[in-house]
């Protein structure tokens, strides 16, 4: 194949980030794919979970599905997203806090998109478990504020909300894998 003179042997194939990984398209492509997700959280967080907290619901679906298909900082900022667009919806509960819990929930995210791209057998099992682990974990947050009994008494809500979550984006993400072209 014949290529014009402004490109060199080295810019043939997939462009690449200055990382050297691969890059997952054009950024405007980029931008409406983590806007459609984060308009799908939107959606999830007026379908709500059992739980004393009106924010916990189907808000991380969307990010942990993006985490797990197109990679941790997608499914980071989708995830952050979703859970502010929660606490908007609910009114913010927890005040401030909201904000620190959604740097935690990117940080599940993240962790799920992480683990996912080791490319091994068990690799989205293994994010599933990082993500809800550290989204479990981030009830921590509210110590300061609310006191060990309340995050004590939060955490069993937060982590079945995380597994259901977890378990909806596992499973969109297994029946579209290799399928879906964003």
């Amino acid at each position: 194949m014949a290529l014009p003179r402004r490109f060199s042997k080295s810019q043939e194939g997939a462009s690449r980030t200055h990382s050297g990984a691969p890059r997952r398209g054009p950024a405007a492509l980029r931008w409406a794919r983590i806007s459609v997700f984060s308009a799908l959280s939107v959606i999830g967080s007026f379908m709500h979970l059992p739980s004393p907290v009106p924010t916990v619901a189907f808000d991380s679906s969307p990010g942990f599905f993006a985490a797990l298909y197109f990679g941790p900082w997608d499914g980071a900022l989708v995830c952050a997203v979703g859970h502010i667009a929660t606490s908007v919806v609910n009114g913010f509960p927890l005040g401030i806090l909201h904000i620190p819990i959604a740097v935690g929930l990117a940080a599940a995210g993240g962790a799920m998109g992480f683990v996912n791209t080791v490319k091994r057998r068990w690799s989205m099992v293994a994010g599933l478990f990082a993500g809800v682990a550290i989204n479990t974990l981030s009830v921590v947050i509210v110590v300061p504020t609310l006191g060990w009994p309340v995050a004590l008494s939060l955490s069993p809500y937060i982590f079945f909300a995380s597994l259901v979550n977890a378990i909806v984006a596992g499973a969109a993400f297994v029946s579209v894998r290799g399928r879906l072209r964003f």
